[in-house]
């Protein structure tokens, strides 16, 4: 690229980067004009419930929608029965880990490497055990893409981290295949208290947060009886003194999971849900049935315990029913509809959602023990859902923010590593959270100019074709007139985008495109269309949703 153009090409990312800095509610203004809107147009009314509902709205998609009407729309997703395309099933087949166990990964995938091993083996070893995870992120991305059950997808992208875990801590890398398959998606479209039970049983979260840890402390009689069968070996000991209750789980699950950060519950509480849980543990991998489920009686805590006022009384017959008991006091608590709801509001509506609203789709979350299709119904035909103060209320993620650009220009993905590394690059890989809070959902964690900065070169890359398995279809820039390129930016625009360009932002492309004319004298469709095309993607008008 010749200086004068590259000189354009940074003026047209410094504008679009001041403009996305302006506060996330582009709604008080209409694009363009500086007067307040009166109320929601049908097509933005249609806008907004896709930008809520799906992982990028599409022109497409709106017409497809303002057609069939947005309630029976929404009625055939929440059934996640729509057919996928058959290239996207032929490209999930082709993955050979999605459907097995994790004790079937470990068989297929886990090679044992001898201290005698060369680097090359060792290198070939690691290859193959990552080979699982891999998989798991591209089926995510894929989906992501290409589903048409598109709730589905925006359901599980939640969940994935409400009850989020991380392939970073040790065996969670062969059991989140599974996790995601038996506890995310499975249940993404049905019940929340199904899908807490599952996650409260899968060996993923148990290892993730340290409950296969927690045990009952050793009583002075067993230590006693560990220094004579271990002849005093002083690991032994320590090991036996050092067992004892692992509150992780029990924080996160009352924290995060269920009631919110301290709301409802005392440390007191949290103590007496770890006793509940103690003995939830995993099969080790040496065992006829690794890596799955195990209740461990000898570790397990008795007596009666007391959880948020409620006497949860001991069990010596089926003791893992003491738990189990924690789970149900959960579903049916006020706090964790409240707490659900509001999460669920803040992903779907805005990232201050109203109090009045959180409180209805609360009562509606509590009457069907979270029964998720009707959850997201509720929201949809709250009278608040489509109220100008929601409207491009909302900044996408780095994930929503890849997923809708990839969607919006129909892009052909053959490979997703390198959409992985741009993840990564942005601070979101998926199931590698540090945190078990998951990543956030609001605009101050993503919106600072550095990040946005990454967004711009990840669109230019993803335009300019320099993201390897990734293509853009020649559609794209079909029709564009070659000696008007003046006009591309609004044909463009037409195809990508659902909203009409600010002035700043169709200013900022205006002045790019006639530097590059004036730069070079002529230019080509595909030489200057995709840097249009990238600064479409990288506007505020495709970041806000």
């Amino acid at each position: 690229m010749k200086l004068a153009s590259r000189l354009a090409l940074a003026c047209l990312s410094g504008a679009l980067l001041l403009a996305a800095q302006a506060p996330a509610r582009a709604q008080e203004t209409r694009p363009g004009t500086g007067t307040a809107p009166k109320g929601l147009s049908e097509d933005q009314r249609i806008i907004h419930f896709l930008n809520r509902f799906t992982l990028g709205a599409t022109p497409r998609l709106l017409a497809e929608v303002k057609a069939k009407g947005m309630k029976a729309w929404l009625q055939e997703q929440v059934k996640g029965a729509a057919p996928e395309p058959q290239f996207l099933r032929d490209r999930l087949g082709e993955m050979g880990s999605l459907e097995l166990s994790a004790a079937q990964i470990v068989d297929n995938y886990l090679e044992q490497v001898g201290k005698d091993a060369t680097p090359r083996e060792r290198r070939e070893a690691q290859i193959l055990e990552n080979i699982p995870q891999k998989e798991l992120i591209d089926s995510i991305v894929l989906r992501a893409i290409y589903s048409p059950n598109q709730v589905r997808e925006v359901s599980a992208d939640f969940f994935r981290n409400h009850f989020a875990v991380s392939v970073d801590k040790g065996p969670v890398k062969w059991l989140a295949v599974e996790y995601e398959r038996s506890v995310v998606r499975q249940h993404a479209l049905g019940s929340f208290a199904d899908m807490l039970k599952a996650s409260a049983h899968h060996p993923a979260m148990l290892f993730y947060l340290d409950n296969c840890l927690s045990s009952r402390p050793a009583s002075p009689e067993e230590l006693e009886a560990i220094k004579r069968r271990g002849k005093n070996v002083p690991e032994r000991i320590e090991q036996a003194q050092q067992r004892g209750l692992n509150e992780n789980y029990a924080r996160e699950l009352l924290e995060l999971h269920t009631l919110g950060v301290d709301n409802y519950y005392s440390q007191d509480d949290v103590i007496e849900v770890a006793k509940c849980l103690t003995g939830w543990t995993i099969t080790p991998r040496n065992s006829a049935k690794p890596l799955t489920f195990w209740f461990r009686r000898d570790a397990h805590c008795g007596g009666d315990k007391v959880v948020l006022g409620k006497t949860i009384k001991s069990d010596a017959q089926n003791p893992v029913s003491e738990g189990e008991a924690v789970l149900e006091l959960l579903i049916g608590h006020e706090g964790t509809a409240k707490f659900l709801a509001w999460k669920l509001c803040r992903w779907l509506v805005n990232d201050e959602p109203g109090e009045a609203m959180v409180k209805r789709i609360a009562a509606v979350f509590q009457k069907t023990r979270g029964d998720l299709a009707a959850v997201y119904l509720a929201i949809f035909e709250d009278p608040d859902f489509f109220t100008e103060a929601n409207f491009l209320a909302k900044y996408k993620r780095p994930f929503e923010f890849v997923v809708s650009a990839l969607r919006a220009t129909g892009a052909e993905v053959t490979e997703v590593d390198a959409i992985q590394r741009a993840l990564a690059g942005m601070a979101e890989p998926l199931y590698r959270c540090d945190n078990p809070t998951g990543f956030y959902d609001h605009a101050e964690a993503w919106q600072d100019p550095g990040a946005m900065a990454l967004r711009w070169k990840a669109a230019l890359d993803f335009a300019k074709g320099n993201v390897r398995g990734v293509r853009l279809p020649a559609s794209l820039y079909a029709d564009l007139p070659e000696d008007k390129p003046m006009e591309w930016k609004a044909l463009l625009a037409a195809r990508l985008l659902c909203v009409p360009l600010s002035e700043n932002t169709s200013r900022a492309i205006d002045d790019f495109v006639a530097r590059a004319v004036q730069a070079s004298g002529r230019v080509k469709v595909k030489d200057l269309a995709p840097e249009i095309v990238a600064g479409l993607l990288g506007s505020p008008e495709f970041q806000k949703q």
